[in-house]
């Protein structure tokens, strides 16, 4: 009768623990399926394009050509905002045929291409072009400026760009300069890019559309894509 008392017991026994493990809380987190998980993409590292290339020769003789150069610079700029030795081309859509330009008669429609060249002889013997590209809006898009020593070899090129899209300010510019000396080296490559209040921006944040263009690095193969009757009847006629 005792040995019965002991096994009812352990019975009872088995049974509370049995229902006392079934009301136990699962802790165990489950992934709930009906929820978005979002996981955050690995940023890639930025790489500068060659336009971004910024370079310096910081050799005494690279740097004295580059303020020879830029005096140059101002001198042909000087000369062109005071219409002195100034010629001024356009090329117009469907034609391939270089025109006189006014900038106070000409018109701009169709406007392809302006040109402002400066021809200087004797103490300061250089060519100076400042090249347009217009849009459908009559506005540019590209300014190339180039700048050719008294041997016809390319010592500055500057290229300007603007751009509405670059969904980093309502308007972005880059500006990039290249200097070579009189062996065709490479010496000064400098590099901005900043909005319409001279505020530099971040290209990592813009998107700039880059496009081709071709330096030309001889006077010659350049005066042959763009034959320019650099005269003094020019001259007057273009003021």
């Amino acid at each position: 009768m005792k040995f019965c008392k002991i096994i009812c017991f352990l019975l009872i026994l088995c049974f509370y623990y049995t229902n006392l493990k079934a009301q136990d809380v699962d802790t165990v987190n489950y992934l709930n399926y009906s929820e978005e998980i979002f996981y955050e993409e690995e940023s890639e590292d930025y790489e500068p394009s060659d336009e971004e290339l910024i370079l310096q020769d910081e050799s005494d003789e690279a740097r004295e050509f580059v303020l020879k150069v830029e005096d140059l610079l101002n001198y042909a700029v000087f000369l062109e905002e005071n219409d002195s030795l100034t010629f001024r081309y356009a090329l117009y859509k469907d034609s391939e045929t270089l025109v006189e330009f006014s900038k106070q008669t000409s018109s701009y429609d169709d406007l392809q291409k302006r040109f402002d060249v400066v021809k200087s002889s004797g103490e300061y013997n250089f060519f100076y072009c400042k090249e347009y590209t217009y849009n459908q809006n009559k506005a540019w898009d590209f300014i190339y400026e180039r700048l050719y020593d008294e041997n016809g070899k390319l010592i500055l090129f500057i290229r300007h760009y603007n751009t509405y899209n670059s969904a980093c300010a309502e308007v972005a510019f880059e500006r990039s300069e290249y200097y070579w000396d009189v062996e065709g080296t490479l010496i000064r490559k400098t590099y901005e890019i900043f909005d319409s209040n001279n505020n530099p921006l971040n290209i990592e944040e813009c998107w700039m559309e880059r496009e081709f263009y071709d330096k030309v690095m001889e006077l010659s193969s350049f005066q042959a894509l763009y034959p320019f009757s650099l005269t003094e009847e020019s001259t007057q006629t273009n003021d």
